[in-house]
């Protein structure tokens, strides 16, 4: 496995390769100290699975470099790693796509487990950012229906399509179509977010 970390400080570098090796102990870490030299090396990497990036890169501002990374890379998992930890910032790598944002304050037993989350297939969020996620996702749950709910609920329980198809006496194309719009409506995009946002903040949906 391919890890890329994205930071313009040496000793980043050596401090989060500990890190990455401690949550993935095979992982190969590679470097890149800003957004034009990580776009070259993600592009040699095809079995890359993991960008760390930090946002305070040469030239970017904000969640420039974040959007301009995913723009070239939009369906590899990128992490924000940042000294920058306020949650509106947070809530914007979020909303833009970011898989996670680790705080650089954070320990390394959280940024061990923030990795092995991401890795799993789920998203980060430091616990600052979570009261106002946890509204933002409330106010999406409610456009569910209720249908929708009931599969999120078993989808939640760990059961597979087929199952969740015999469960509600509908077809297995009809799961699907109820999993696509309630994906839609939550903002996610695979089974495995759904579990770990409605495990994390249930919002009655468990």
């Amino acid at each position: 496995m391919d890890v890329l970390l994205v930071d313009d400080h040496p000793i980043i570098h050596e401090a989060m390769g500990v890190t990455v090796r401690a949550a993935v102990g095979e992982a190969t870490l590679h470097s890149a100290e800003n957004l034009d030299d990580a776009v070259l090396r993600a592009r040699e990497l095809p079995a890359l699975s993991l960008v760390l990036l930090d946002l305070g890169l040469p030239g970017c501002c904000d969640i420039q470099a974040l959007t301009r990374f995913r723009g070239s890379f939009p369906h590899l998992a990128v992490v924000v790693i940042s000294d920058i930890n306020g949650s509106g910032c947070i809530n914007a790598a979020l909303d833009a796509g970011a898989r996670g944002f680790i705080p650089k304050t954070s320990s390394a037993k959280v940024m061990i487990a923030a990795i092995r989350l991401v890795l799993d297939g789920g998203i980060y969020i430091p616990p600052e950012a979570l009261p106002v996620r946890a509204q933002q996702f409330g106010a999406r749950a409610r456009l569910l229906t209720g249908r929708q709910t009931e599969v999120l609920r078993l989808v939640a329980k760990g059961y597979h399509n087929r199952q969740i198809a015999k469960e509600l006496a509908v077809c297995e194309g009809t799961v699907k179509q109820h999993l696509h719009a309630a994906f839609a409506a939550l903002g996610i995009s695979s089974r495995t977010q759904a579990v770990s946002i409605m495990v994390r903040e249930p919002l009655g949906l468990l």
